[in-house]
């Protein structure tokens, strides 16, 4: 028959779990939370890490393999642009913006007769350059005229012209401002003063950072926020925010 200590013994192994088990004794430490805090990417010094996610990775791979690779539509681009460069595998980098297009205007105008020069300026046909003369004239024959701030020519303003005995008046109808195309491309630089950025070994989504609402704070946890927390980063580039980590202030480990 089983002494009392024993019995004891049997039941205290019993109340508390994993009684001679040396592995289940050491509980798994629960990492502190980390918070993400948006900041203006423009302010984070030089000397900074800054991570970034897995498939912002693949892209800066493929990008640094090809400097004509277009990354206008990549949101992390207008980031890593705030920056004046950056370290990435061992090389500087910065993301260039290029700008096509003249960002001139085009107008048209309708060109009708008047009765009188009323309170405008008179201009008279036959005292204009010849370049300009024969624009009026086909402009009054035709009864519109295009001026195109590229190609120059004849530009109307708000006086009235006179031509064989009769006043004629140009209107503005349409305004058209040509578009400006920016793009931005990824390029190697001699800069020596560049944040530092650190591949991590996870993806946007596992961090959990809501990117529809990228103005505010998140807060990542669990296994994710241990690695954030491991890594050299002090901030984060997700989708196209930079934030800043640091650990949540009531957060313990325990």
């Amino acid at each position: 028959m089983p002494s009392r200590r024993t019995l004891l013994g049997t039941v205290a192994c019993t109340l508390v779990a994993g009684c001679g088990d040396t592995a289940s004794e050491t509980a798994t430490p629960t990492p502190t939370p980390v918070v993400l805090s948006p900041v203006d990417a423009g302010t984070v010094p030089d000397t900074a890490t800054v991570g970034i996610f897995s498939e912002t990775v693949e892209d800066l791979d493929t990008a640094t393999r090809d400097a004509s690779v277009d990354v206008t539509d990549r949101e992390w681009a207008h980031v890593l642009h705030e920056f004046d460069c950056f370290a990435f595998d061992g090389t500087t980098y910065a993301v260039v913006e290029r700008t096509s297009g003249s960002g001139g205007y085009v107008n048209e105008y309708s060109v009708s007769e008047v009765d009188g020069p009323g309170n405008e300026s008179t201009v008279r046909v036959a005292d204009l350059p010849d370049s300009d003369r024969r624009a009026v004239v086909d402009a009054i024959a035709t009864g519109e005229h295009t001026y195109d701030s590229d190609a120059g020519g004849f530009e109307p303003n708000d006086s009235v012209y006179a031509y064989n005995g009769s006043y004629y008046a140009f209107s503005l109808e349409v305004h058209g401002d040509k578009p400006v195309a920016v793009t931005y491309t990824v390029e190697a630089t001699d800069a020596d003063r560049c944040v530092t950025l650190d591949p991590l070994p996870l993806t946007a989504a596992d961090a959990g950072v809501d990117t529809t609402r990228p103005d505010e704070a998140a807060t990542v946890t669990g296994d994710p926020a241990r690695t954030l927390a491991a890594s050299d980063a002090a901030f984060v580039v997700r989708g196209g925010t930079c934030y800043e980590l640091s650990a949540q202030a009531d957060g313990t480990e325990t």
